[in-house]
């Protein structure tokens, strides 16, 4: 029986101390359905806006993709230039300057001079007389020929 007028007492005490619980229960679950709802609107403009950064993002990569393309492009047409560049400079640096044109062209000079004294000491007509003096060059071969290169008339 003690137990039953425990559980008397404390079930009294709690009615009597309700105390406007139940309305403060009521106000606290509007307040938490008003916070749920912004909560909503929030993370639903959030969504939108990592919708709208995520297109931006791959719209940027793809212009960056393009880029470098052109970019890569671009450094190939320059080693190109650059290879072109260094095969005219190397062209350059072996090019005659006009020392070395002067000493060839007096090596030609020289080479003529020697080429004509073969022709002037040669026998271009093999009758036995040197070019130089040869007074009939040009006989045909076999034709007996005088000192002078010409041919003897019987």
């Amino acid at each position: 029986m003690k137990k039953l007028v425990l559980l008397l007492v404390a079930a009294t005490t709690l009615v009597a101390c309700d105390n406007g619980i139940g309305e403060n229960l009521d106000a606290l679950t509007a307040r938490l359905a008003e916070v749920n709802a912004e909560l909503a609107a929030a993370t639903s403009g959030m969504q939108t806006s990592i919708v709208d950064i995520s297109a931006e993002l791959q719209s940027a990569l793809e212009t960056v993709q393009a880029n470098q393309a052109q970019v890569q492009e671009a450094i190939a047409t320059i080693e190109d230039l650059q290879s072109r560049l260094d095969g005219i400079i190397s062209s350059l640096q072996d090019a005659a300057t006009d020392e070395d044109l002067a000493d060839l062209l007096a090596q030609v000079e020289d080479l003529q001079e020697t080429i004509q004294e073969l022709e002037d000491y040669g026998d271009t007509d093999y009758d036995g007389v040197i070019n130089y003096l040869d007074k009939c060059p040009g006989t045909d071969p076999g034709v007996e020929v005088d000192t002078d290169g010409c041919p003897i008339n019987d």
